[in-house]
């Protein structure tokens, strides 16, 4: 937060968010409901000190009044950091849904091949922590590209670490926004076509 003092808070969402994402992503596994709320009161904490300092001749109430609130309308929390302006605000920890580890079969070993099936059902199983809309809509396009066809995710293995879970997360913000994910099949794009003269 300290390389973000002179930053708008709109740069402010665009480093933390992916940041929260990953971690919260990487351990939705492990009994952590009170360790993301203690995480929130942190990040809550930061971003009102990041406040202060940005404005540091404002009363509280108009720091909390111009950066906190609703923003998120499903949830009934206030207490949400964001931007005024754009409407983007800081996601939580908590909202992420805790999801309980199954056991692997006693003796199943990923490297044994008799047991392929077993594995690849296992990995079928895990839904990727994505909003509502855009899991239904990757579902839809069966984790793949609408103009090329290639996947967007790849279904081998989950991320192993916060930091590859962050990647995964930016990565498929990415493709949302340059339409990969969409409602509707297209055709393929053809890149490095020689232009007629």
């Amino acid at each position: 937060m300290r390389a973000l003092r002179g930053a708008n808070a709109q740069l402010v969402l665009i480093r933390l968010n992916p940041i929260i994402r990953g971690w919260s992503a990487y351990y939705r596994h492990m009994v952590s409901s009170r360790t993301f709320n203690e995480l929130d009161n942190h990040v809550w904490r930061l971003t009102y000190k990041w406040a202060k300092f940005r404005h540091p001749h404002k009363a509280k109430r108009w720091i909390i009044a111009r950066y906190f609130g609703a923003f998120n309308r499903s949830r009934r929390d206030r207490w949400v950091f964001g931007d005024r302006e754009t409407g983007a605000y800081l996601v939580k920890f908590v909202w992420t849904k805790i999801v309980r580890h199954v056991l692997v079969k006693g003796g199943a070993s990923p490297d044994d091949p008799t047991l392929s099936e077993y594995w690849a059902i296992r990995r079928r199983r895990g839904r990727p922590p994505l909003p509502g809309i855009d899991l239904r809509l990757l579902l839809t396009q069966r984790g793949r590209c609408p103009y090329c066809g290639g996947l967007l995710l790849h279904a081998d293995r989950e991320p192993q670490s916060p930091t590859e879970w962050e990647q995964w997360l930016t990565t498929i913000r990415k493709a949302i926004r340059r339409q990969a994910i969409t409602t509707e099949r297209r055709p393929p794009l053809r890149m490095n076509t020689p232009r007629s003269t």
